[in-house]
């Protein structure tokens, strides 16, 4: 059943630039100690730019537009998602969401996170969720590459065909769990490869953490009722 509910439409401006503007300042670091290129902003086009859809909620995902405007998704439904959108669960609230770039993102509840990206000359878009808070679980549907990224405030973890649980903290630490895949997870002092199987952790001024064996069911327990 479509239990979707949209409080209003809007015409939607072109949020491009902005999005080049914001995840350039915010990447650059990080994107060196990955080893990226630096990003190199290119002109715009006049069209607006889809991201993907919010495909479900349990409880309530609420998406708040460039302009302010909001929509909530309750149940199934396919509500666009574009470059410049900040997404929120509140508590007892979860929620699926699909990227064009063939990744699946699940919020837990309590979560909030910005769709962005970073151009790069003659290369690919990389999409990049901005998380302030909260906890995902981040799995690739297809074959890649991946051209895909998530941020915490200390911490960033770029996808190569991978399954992982990434949570955040109130301090900004952040801890990254492996489900499959290779992850590189890096902070502004250094970048470290986690295997599948085992936890890292994301701290303030610090490399992050050398990865451990865990119990991946156990962070994925909360993804139960939205896979």
């Amino acid at each position: 059943m479509n239990a979707q509910h949209r409080l209003c439409e809007m015409p939607r401006p072109c949020t491009i630039t902005t999005g080049i503007v914001r995840a350039g300042l915010a990447g650059i670091g990080l994107a060196l100690v990955l080893g990226f290129a630096l990003p190199i902003p290119v002109p715009a086009s006049a069209e607006t730019v889809r991201a993907g859809y919010a495909d479900s909620a349990i409880g309530t995902l609420v998406i708040v537009r460039i302009d302010g405007v909001q929509e909530r998704l309750q149940g199934t439904g396919q509500i666009p998602l574009y470059e410049g959108d900040v997404l929120r669960t509140d508590a007892g609230s979860q929620a699926v969401v699909k990227f064009k770039e063939g990744v699946k993102v699940a919020l837990n509840e309590d979560t909030s996170l910005k769709i962005l990206s970073r151009w790069v000359k003659d290369q690919p878009l990389t999409r990049i969720i901005r998380m302030s808070r909260g906890e995902v679980w981040v799995t690739t549907l297809g074959e890649g590459p991946f051209q895909f990224e998530v941020e915490t405030p200390v911490a960033t973890a770029a996808i190569e065909g991978t399954e992982f649980d990434l949570k955040v903290q109130e301090d900004g630490q952040s801890i990254l769990t492996v489900v499959s895949g290779i992850v590189k997870f890096g902070t502004a002092f250094g970048t470290c490869p986690i295997k599948p199987g085992t936890i890292s952790y994301g701290v303030r001024g610090k490399k992050c953490t050398k990865p451990v064996p865990t119990d991946v069911m156990k962070s994925l327990e909360w993804t139960k009722a939205v896979k």
